[in-house]
């Protein structure tokens, strides 16, 4: 399987909510909320986000210290071991709804894994997240949305994830259905349910106005195929 990387369409009706790209070095800042954290290579170890994605991106032979600057990292790694193969992604995007009355966003995740031997179907898994975010005054989320990928081949054949998001201006019923954001002033993101194979709160998720996007990756032994987002570009 060779890769490829294939870019997906949103609708232009899906223009109120404004995704943009991030770097991975502004990214892993925003997460800390440490302004320039990361522009000298002597600070980097005190990043507690750098740490963490270092260690993940060094399972697939990635060196992350390599594409900082870039707006996402991809690697595949060959294993002779039980994993067999490993696939890895990482990147981060902002979002902003000038449009939003509301002081916050809910953003809703369905996550598909699939796993192949002999060509067929072996193993599927689809889990559902809930989250939400703060907006300063001007609509704009007040930390990067990171998006990662480790897996590993196992003993099948072949797997693929694919992650459907769903990220707009409205509420949660009976949990973040006010105009004010819901949570203490000094948090800045909430779980509002972690990935669970029942949709739960996934169905109760009300828009106003909202955008959808996906990405993809799909491996076996031989490679790996990754589908972005069309907003890294």
């Amino acid at each position: 399987m060779s890769l490829g990387i294939v870019l997906f369409s949103v609708p232009l009706s899906a223009s109120e909510i404004i995704l943009e790209q991030v770097t991975l070095r502004r990214g892993m800042e925003g997460d800390t909320r440490q302004s320039g954290a990361l522009d000298d290579p002597k600070t980097y170890s005190k990043n507690k986000v750098y740490r963490e994605e270092k260690e993940l991106a060094a399972q697939a032979g990635v060196e992350i210290d390599q594409f900082l600057d870039d707006y996402y990292a991809i690697g595949f790694r060959k294993e002779s071991g039980a994993n067999r193969a490993v696939h890895y992604m990482l990147f981060y995007n902002s979002i902003s709804a000038p449009q939003c009355k509301r002081e916050y966003l809910i953003q809703r995740v369905r996550h598909t894994k699939i796993y192949y031997r002999n060509r067929n179907i072996a193993d599927k898994t689809v889990e559902y997240l809930v989250e939400v975010f703060k907006l300063n005054s001007y609509g704009h989320t007040k930390r990067a949305d990171g998006h990662v990928q480790l897996h590993f081949l196992g003993d099948v054949q072949s797997r693929k994830t694919v992650v459907d998001i769903e990220v707009g201006c409205g509420e949660v019923r009976n949990v973040a259905d006010e105009l004010a954001w819901p949570f203490e002033q000094k948090i800045l993101f909430k779980e509002l349910q972690d990935y669970s194979n029942k949709p739960g709160l996934y169905d109760k998720v009300s828009f106003e106005f909202s955008r959808s996007y996906s990405f993809a990756s799909e491996f076996d032994r031989n490679g790996h195929k990754v589908t972005l987002p069309d907003f890294l570009q």
